[in-house]
């Protein structure tokens, strides 16, 4: 307190100097009606700067809860499309329920990478079931605790994607070499297929695990050896296994009734 009161009176005549300039400038600006618009004007763009940049700094950071919504948003109205799709076709399109998950962890830089989801047993996840996002499939369930679950991503060498050709209903299986993330390889495509760069490649109907028609990537180059009957392909993924933050876990409600019957084919 008493180093408070020497600074205080050590600086007196300069605290009064700014003192008497606030002053001059205050009765300036109300005795000139010039002077005291263009004081209320700049105070309102200081002010309006002010108040942009706070605007801006909250809606940051009310981003985490804006994505969580958006996400069980993007799962209701894809549910409602599934149910108004069901009074149309109920066996081919109806089938499907959309439960949305924040990813809690991520791995893309390993030989086997998996993701861990907030969602679990009590949500209505179960193993085997798909994961996807807009963009694409992510991977399939693989281990669920009450309210968590793990995800065995794209990018494992024990995933196995049945996907087929947009354009064609030539299909094969999806697999990674585990090198970069960005690409995943094409198997037993035949060598008089016709394949080109940029083809789409999508899921298909022979997957009791992915609705058909969720994107997988797209051709990026491919090989063709005389000697061999198939071609070398590989794929360009849709999906940024570096920058997902939520996704969706697909329930097939009529799958325990397909596995039942094609088991029986089995006896």
């Amino acid at each position: 307190m008493r180093n408070l009161f020497a600074f205080l009176f050590r600086y007196h005549v300069f605290f009064v100097f700014i003192l008497l300039e606030i002053i001059a400038v205050g009765m300036l600006i109300q005795s000139h009606y010039y002077q005291a618009s263009r004081f209320a004007s700049s105070s309102n763009a200081w002010s309006g700067q002010i108040l942009e940049h706070f605007r801006n700094s909250t809606d940051y950071f009310s981003l985490k809860k804006m994505n969580h919504l958006l996400a069980e948003e993007n799962a209701l109205l894809k549910n409602r499309i599934q149910k108004s799709a069901m009074q149309i076709s109920p066996v081919k399109k109806g089938q499907y329920e959309y439960i949305s998950a924040k990813i809690i962890k991520n791995s893309y830089n390993k030989r086997n990478n998996y993701l861990t989801i907030n969602k679990g047993s009590m949500h209505g996840i179960e193993n085997g079931m798909g994961v996807c996002i807009n963009d694409g499939v992510v991977g399939i369930v693989r281990d669920v605790t009450k309210h968590y679950a793990t995800v065995m991503s794209v990018l494992n060498k024990n995933t196995v994607i049945s996907t087929r050709f947009a354009k064609s209903n030539h299909f094969g299986e999806l697999l990674w070499d585990g090198k970069s993330h960005y690409f995943a390889q094409l198997h037993s495509i035949e060598k008089y297929v016709d394949v080109s760069v940029g083809d789409s490649l999508i899921t298909n109907s022979f997957s009791s695990i992915f609705p058909e028609g969720i994107t997988l990537g797209t051709v990026n180059r491919f090989q063709r050896d005389e000697t061999e009957n198939f071609y070398t392909i590989e794929v360009d993924l849709s999906v940024n296994f570096g920058n997902i933050d939520y996704v969706y876990v697909i329930k097939d409600m009529l799958k325990e009734e397909r596995l039942e019957l094609e088991s029986k084919q089995n006896e």
